[in-house]
């Protein structure tokens, strides 16, 4: 297994030179210079040059990729010019917000999406199957933003039982001590129970606006997966020796259809990960997210190609971790290796 995760690391270092190279170029590509964005209101041409000069805007596009490049092998992805702080350090800052928001979204949807393929599976043609896929093909038919701002709408505005869609926690309350960024984590380390009520009473909404995007397939794969493992050889077998029904299901046939839904949960959380954009800046969110599209509008370089960047390294990560536990559920998959 070992010898596995050590060679898909090493496949992954072009994917990962690719992405560095492609962000590169369409940051280049985005329209505005942003030189004249932070030079003010009434820019001279002479402050102009000064920033371009700062930014080494005014080099080749070649040296400028070959100083990027060298940069990053340093652990260096830039200071970003909307912060002034160095790069790494604003998404160390954000990243366990997306990463908190994500992992609870992602979450949500496996609770949700397995059951319903199971169900859809067991009782397939049923009233239960339809209603659970036309369930699915709404929650993944509607956009992030839209589902983010009728749940505010609803739950907030209308109801009263939403706090203010205003980031992870009260504004004038206090976060617990800092240890591993997760608001949740953090006060439940440190005892401070209300800072845990509070940070799950913000992160509620905002997980389940991202949780209906990964609903949708999710339960479809589940369902596939289902209905082709109860239909196999092995499972009539066990059926011919009155094996109990919830064994026969939820041990035998759920975990060898748990692979492509596996395979399923990689992909949509890196789904998640860019959706995060747009649901971080209907809440508020301070994430890498809503960091990324700030930075965006600015046309700040670094900012940009760190966020990329960074969520290519957490695609490459979860494949990994998805491979590992293939490994877990199947043990042909270990032998094969």
């Amino acid at each position: 297994m070992l010898r596995s995760v050590i060679k898909r690391v090493a496949f992954a270092v072009p994917t990962i030179f690719g992405v560095v190279l492609v962000s590169f170029a369409l940051t280049r590509l985005l329209p505005g210079d942003p030189a004249v964005y932070f030079a003010g209101a009434a820019p001279t041409p002479e402050a102009i040059a000064d920033i371009r000069k700062a930014m080494l805007l005014d080099r080749p596009l070649w040296e400028q990729f070959v100083s990027y490049i060298v940069n990053l092998l340093h652990g260096d992805l830039g200071k970003s010019l909307i912060t002034g702080q160095p790069v790494v350090r604003d998404l160390a800052a954000r990243m366990p917000a997306t990463l908190e928001l994500t992992g609870l979204s992602l979450l949500i949807a496996l609770l949700v999406s397995i059951p319903l393929g199971v169900i859809g599976a067991l009782r397939k043609g049923s009233l239960i199957d339809h209603a659970a896929r036309f369930f699915s093909t709404t929650a993944l038919s509607m956009p992030s933003f839209f589902t983010g701002l009728l749940l505010v709408f609803v739950f907030y505005y209308l109801l009263g039982l939403a706090p203010a869609p205003l980031g992870r926690i009260d504004p004038l309350g206090f976060p617990p001590p800092v240890k591993s960024g997760l608001i949740v984590i953090d006060g439940v380390l440190a005892g401070d129970y209300e800072s845990v009520t509070d940070g799950l009473a913000h992160l509620v909404l905002p997980s389940i606006a991202l949780a209906l995007s990964g609903i949708g397939p999710l339960t479809r794969i589940t369902r596939g997966a289902m209905l082709t493992v109860l239909s196999s050889d092995f499972i009539r077998a066990a059926r011919s020796y009155d094996m109990p029904r919830w064994r026969l299901i939820y041990v035998y046939a759920l975990r060898n259809a748990m692979l492509p839904v596996l395979t399923t949960a990689g992909f949509v959380f890196s789904f998640l990960i860019s959706a995060n954009v747009v649901v971080e800046k209907v809440f508020s969110w301070p994430g890498i997210g809503s960091y990324a599209l700030e930075a965006l509008v600015a046309s700040d370089y670094a900012a940009v190609q760190g966020f990329v960047l960074s969520v290519a390294l957490l695609y490459v990560l979860i494949n990994i971790l998805i491979d590992v536990l293939y490994g877990i559920v199947d043990v042909r998959v270990r032998l094969a290796e």
